[in-house]
């Protein structure tokens, strides 16, 4: 069995990524969790989602005791972001990705050996296949597929977090347990759903009653009903 963790960002609106340059990327995501707000109500201000696996030992994080006992994340991420040299598709090292802990939540789940490989290299294969990612891919957070196709924005080669992070939970039959994935789960998710990482996050929580976690802290922050837990 394998370990897996889906890790959510929150969106914390400043007025100064207003007015900065270089913080225009942090209004996007005040922006994504806005406008998914109405369609996922109820659900925390979500606006990225992180794929992370494990390193070869088994570990999300080990402690460097290089003079000061200091918290390291390892393992692999994998996401699709338009942040700094990032474009697209992409799998970058935890410890690269997690720099603000107290701004990412995350479920984890123990997967089976099969699943876990065939999702890996699913996702290897998309990252390798990688075409970018633009500012019309945003639209995928506010339409339909169905909708997107009509329009002609819409490109299998090019896919927003959330999209991706659905790819793993269908591939890893988190999101279609304990009946597969099927036909029918297929073209809901495919056709109908708007994805973001408001509904990834619902819709994993609501199939498995997994509890929320604080990565700053580790302690359980939204109870398996998803609902805020008092410190």
């Amino acid at each position: 069995m394998k370990k897996i963790r889906f890790v959510f960002y929150k969106a914390k609106f400043e007025w100064r990524n207003v007015f900065i340059k270089g913080r225009k990327i942090h209004l996007v995501d005040d922006l994504v969790a806005l406008g998914t707000w109405l369609p996922n109500l109820f659900t925390p201000r979500y606006s990225h989602v992180e794929t992370w696996i494990a390193d070869l030992a088994g570990d999300f994080e080990t402690v460097d005791y290089g003079g000061f006992l200091e918290r390291v994340f390892v393992g692999t991420c994998y996401t699709s972001t338009m942040r700094g040299d990032a474009n697209g598709t992409v799998s970058r090292p935890a410890s690269e990705v997690f720099t603000h802990p107290e701004r990412w939540e995350y479920l984890e789940f123990e997967v089976t050996d099969e699943s876990f490989k065939t999702a890996l290299l699913w996702a290897q294969l998309r990252v390798l296949r990688n075409k970018g990612y633009s500012k019309r891919d945003l639209l995928r957070f506010a339409m339909p597929l169905w909708m997107l196709k009509k329009l002609h924005l819409d490109d299998p080669d090019r896919e927003i977090c959330s999209e991706h992070g659905e790819g793993w939970a269908t591939r890893l039959l988190v999101l279609a347990k304990p009946y597969g994935v099927t036909v029918i789960h297929k073209y809901i998710l495919q056709e109908i759903l708007i994805r973001s990482p408001r509904r990834l996050w619902r819709d994993l929580v609501r199939r498995h009653h997994v509890a929320t976690y604080s990565l700053a802290t580790g302690l359980m922050v939204r109870d398996e009903k998803g609902k805020n837990v008092k410190a």
